[in-house]
């Protein structure tokens, strides 16, 4: 399985960490994810705080890494 840049394969789920200068900036990065997240109907779990935000996508039907968390991980890139 090819992993989208920057997300690692941890305990069965994709995970990657954001960083940001402060709790705002990572505050509007989830706003915008989470629009994302609707469109592809698909969630990640999500957690941030001051200046970071942690994603962690594994479909829970399967309990395995899927295309659906793969195409996810590629759309959040893109915000990047």
């Amino acid at each position: 399985m090819h992993l989208p840049e920057g997300w690692k394969e941890i305990d069965g789920r994709l995970m990657c960490e954001f960083e940001f200068g402060d709790f705002e900036q990572a505050k509007n990065f989830v706003d915008q994810i989470s629009q994302l997240f609707q469109v592809h109907n698909h969630h990640a779990d999500v957690h941030f705080g001051w200046g970071y935000v942690v994603l962690e996508l594994m479909t829970h039907d399967q309990q395995a890494i899927t295309e659906l968390d793969l195409n996810l991980a590629d759309a959040i890139n893109e915000l990047r």
